[in-house]
């Protein structure tokens, strides 16, 4: 009787790696790590203009960016992932929040500040980005 649970043991073992070693998903599984790319603002090291987010992540991620804010602003957001969302949460150089949204898809959205220098957080979700982000996309292409 032992002979005959070993042997099916055995079985359903060798079945199970079998399963595990012929599945569609083998090779597939979703790497880890995302690739952003800057535009700075004309003459500075650390404010930026645009930026380009592609990849995947497992967890969630905060960017913080640094950048110009006029009196009327405009980020717009072009995101190629569907399933993909952005937080988007604006704050000026007085530490007030000014901008808070969740985004998904592509869209432009408009918000008023205190001109001067300020921060960009950036809550991506978990999965694939592929994601441009303008920051007053039309003044940009002015100067």
């Amino acid at each position: 009787m032992k002979k005959i649970i070993l042997v099916i043991g055995a079985f359903l073992l060798l079945g199970l790696i079998l399963i595990n070693i012929l599945s569609e998903d083998t090779g597939t599984m979703a790497k880890d790590g995302i690739e952003i790319n800057t535009t700075y603002l004309k003459d500075s090291e650390d404010l930026v203009a645009d930026m380009s987010i592609s990849g995947n992540i497992r967890k969630e991620k905060t960017l913080d960016i640094k950048t110009l804010l006029k009196e009327k602003n405009t980020i717009s957001i072009r995101n190629d992932q569907t399933g993909s969302e952005i937080e988007c949460v604006v704050i000026n150089s007085n530490g007030k929040k000014v901008f808070s949204e969740i985004i998904k898809g592509d869209a432009i959205r408009s918000f008023k500040s205190l001109s001067g220098e300020g921060n960009i957080k950036l809550v991506l979700n978990s999965g694939k980005h592929d994601a441009m982000i303008y920051i007053n996309e039309d003044e940009l292409n002015n100067e």
